[in-house]
């Protein structure tokens, strides 16, 4: 149940951040995590240790993270194959997602898929409001990394002159489509195990007021298909008072069932805290890699939002 969990914290990093922006990119390879630089332990070392290891052609992995795609299918990926993976790395996409970005056929699609899925690159994801429509993500983190970071300036990457400017151009690009990803497998993981829920995966609300999709990235549910717990979260952001009142609405537009609601981030406003909702579970990035005598990093800054324990509602209390 708490594979990835315990894969990060197998890693030595105690800062949660820094652990799992680093497991984002090698997971538990002991290959990709040899390199010329230590693990990084604070997340400002995050950039030395991929341009060290990663961004430049001299680099020890940048080989592998370059070839990832087609080390997986065998051969280059094709044009259709490239704007999928493309399209799939910044959002998990339905089908219907993909004909709109690709303007590949429904019947195209159906046959690549497939073909990407059994080469473990991407991989279905429960979409509990319209089963029949599942979600595709990616699952090969080498390939993630790669259409993350690499993939838009994939020629001056390989040339490796301007690879400090390009790093700069694409860091946001890291944070949210290799970082972001990694964190919100483990948030779901972690209300798997809390709510004792079937699935845990993210919606999309339709919002007829405004005429839009409304998405959270965690939503639980049990195996009669019943909603258990709706979440909000927040990758190397403050989460702020209107996350939780979007959350609140979105509970709203499925019909406010009777769920628990958890706000997960590093950081909170005194709003999110002091919020008195019984149910209402504000967790801490430490709280997610905590083990079940509540052990938590020990690198948690001074004054910052940390877990007490208490193993119903995952509550968390300012202390420092």
């Amino acid at each position: 149940m708490n594979e990835l969990r315990e894969s990060i914290r197998s890693l030595g990093i105690a800062d949660p951040e820094t652990a799992v922006a680093v497991h984002a990119v090698t997971g538990a390879d002991p290959v990709l995590l040899q390199g010329p630089a230590p693990l990084p332990q604070r997340y400002e070392q995050v950039d030395g240790w991929l341009m060290q290891g990663f961004l430049t052609p001299e680099a020890p992995h940048f080989a592998a993270v370059d070839a990832a795609p087609a080390a997986a299918l065998g051969e280059e990926p094709d044009a259709a194959e490239d704007a999928v993976l493309a399209l799939i790395v910044v959002r998990p996409r339905t089908v219907y997602d993909l004909q709109t970005g690709t303007r590949l056929s429904e019947a195209d699609l159906t046959a690549l898929l497939p073909r990407l899925e059994a080469a473990g690159l991407i991989a279905t994801a429960e979409n509990p409001l319209e089963p029949d429509n599942p979600f595709w993500v990616f699952t090969d983190r080498s390939a993630r990394f790669h259409y993350a970071v690499l993939r838009p300036h994939l020629d001056r990457w390989r040339r490796g002159r301007i690879a400090d400017p390009l790093w700069r151009r694409n860091r946001a690009r890291f944070d949210r489509y290799v970082g972001r990803p990694e964190f919100l497998n483990l948030t779901r993981e972690w209300v798997l195990g809390e709510t004792g829920a079937a699935s845990a995966t993210r919606i999309t609300v339709p919002d007829p007021r405004f005429r839009q999709m409304r998405t959270l990235e965690l939503a639980a549910w049990d195996e009669e298909g019943e909603a258990l717990a709706l979440g909000t979260v927040r990758w190397r952001f403050r989460m702020v008072e209107r996350q939780l009142k979007r959350l609140r609405y979105v509970k709203r537009l499925l019909g406010d069932p009777p769920v628990r609601l958890y706000c997960v981030a590093s950081r909170f406003e005194p709003a999110i805290g002091e919020d008195p909702d019984p149910g209402l579970g504000v967790v801490t990035s430490s709280a997610l890699l905590a083990t079940a005598d509540n052990e938590t990093p020990e690198s948690t800054p001074d004054g910052d939002l940390h877990p007490i324990s208490r193993l119903v509602g995952a509550e968390t209390r300012r202390v420092g």
